[in-house]
Formats: C-alpha cells, sequence, structure tokens
C-alpha cells in the first residue's frame, strides 16, 4: 500500500471515531419521575400514571411502585399534561408540565378522596423539581437562534465576486 493511500484511510479512521464521539454529547430526552400519595401523605402504590405531550398527543404509561413512585424514561423536550388515577380517589391532571432535554423533572401529585369519575385539574403550568443534579440548562428553539442579531447574517454583498 503506497503512503497516499495509507494516510487517507487514516484520516477516514480518525473522522469515523470522532463522529462517534460527537453522536453522545447531544441529549434529547430526559425523564419524568415523582411520588402519588393520598390526603394524609401516605404513599399510593398502583396508581396509574398517563403522560400526554400536549402538541403530538404521544401517551407514556407508568404504574406507581410499592413506595408511591414512579418513573417515565425517554421524554423528549416539551409541554405535557400528568393525568394520575386510582380507586377511590378522584383523577387528578396536572397540565403544562414543561420537561426540557437532558434535565430530570419530578411531579408529586397528591390525590383526593372521592369517586374516580371525579376529575381535580391543576392548571397554568406546574412548577417542576428538579433535584436530581446541581446543573443549571434551558432549551432553545431553532426560531430564537435565527433571532440573533448576527452582523454577517443575510449579506449577499459580502460575498459578491470582484473582477
Amino acid at each position: 500500500m503506497n503512503r497516499i493511500t495509507f494516510r487517507f484511510l487514516m484520516l477516514l479512521v480518525i473522522m469515523a471515531a470522532s463522529s462517534f464521539l460527537a453522536l453522545g454529547q447531544g441529549v434529547t430526552t430526559t425523564s419524568l419521575s415523582g411520588a402519588v400519595v393520598d390526603p394524609t401523605g401516605s404513599v399510593m402504590a398502583g396508581a396509574e400514571i398517563i403522560v400526554k405531550e400536549e402538541t403530538t398527543g404521544a401517551e407514556y404509561r407508568a404504574v406507581s411502585a410499592g413506595n408511591g413512585t414512579f418513573s417515565v424514561p425517554a421524554l423528549t423536550a416539551g409541554v405535557y399534561s400528568v393525568t394520575v388515577s386510582a380507586r377511590g380517589f378522584k383523577q387528578a391532571i396536572i397540565k403544562g408540565v414543561k420537561i426540557d432535554a437532558g434535565i430530570p423533572a419530578s411531579v408529586n401529585v397528591t390525590l383526593e378522596v372521592g369517586a374516580t369519575t371525579d376529575t381535580v385539574v391543576v392548571q397554568g403550568g406546574a412548577e417542576v423539581l428538579q433535584s436530581q443534579s446541581a446543573s443549571i440548562s434551558t432549551t432553545i428553539t431553532g426560531r430564537q437562534i435565527t433571532d440573533l442579531p448576527f452582523t454577517s447574517r443575510n449579506q449577499p454583498s459580502r460575498f459578491a465576486r470582484v473582477e
């Protein structure tokens, strides 16, 4: 194998290896966890949790464990509604839960005693408690990026050919 071919193959190997490293840097999902309790503060095992993405309608389901906790992994960034129901208790719906990519979120729900046909709706975007890490971050939309003021953007004269 001649020297040029060998260098070209080595360059391809290095580029392929670096592209695999770059893939692991972008976190696009996160998890939503929480606890379900009754009005006395006792944990509720077996409560059904439905997490629904408000724009796409995608639903994710979970059941609270013996200690009353639940976890829904691999949620994409967006706004969700969380519905919690259990036998002998009113159904609770928390709307406007904002989930950011890469930031584990937590929602705790207290169910009220009543018929399962009764519903308690929490409007206005529930504050999500993030207690799994000390990092602070946010999700930036594509529109926010394109609205950034740059002096070099959209200047066709900059690329004009001078003869």
